[in-house]
């Protein structure tokens, strides 16, 4: 395969990932957001760019979701 083409289909997954994410957070039509989620995948995001390990961003991603839903 041309590296071209490689490249392309090295980053489908990610993308379908992603939108899988988005599809199941946000519910049919956005009317099933669910905004302690949204806040736990932004908890992700930010360790993770931080570099924190994959493990401990997705950990600390839960504990902000539990944190959040038993607050409120």
């Amino acid at each position: 395969m041309p590296p071209r083409v490689a490249g392309v289909i090295a980053l489908l997954a990610p993308a379908l990932l992603a939108g899988l994410v988005l599809t199941e957070v946000t519910g049919p039509a956005w009317s099933g957001v669910d905004w302690t989620l949204c806040a736990g995948l932004a908890a992700i995001a930010v360790t993770y760019v931080l570099r924190v390990p994959a493990l401990a961003a997705i950990l600390c991603g839960v504990v902000v979701t539990a944190a959040l839903r038993f607050l409120i």
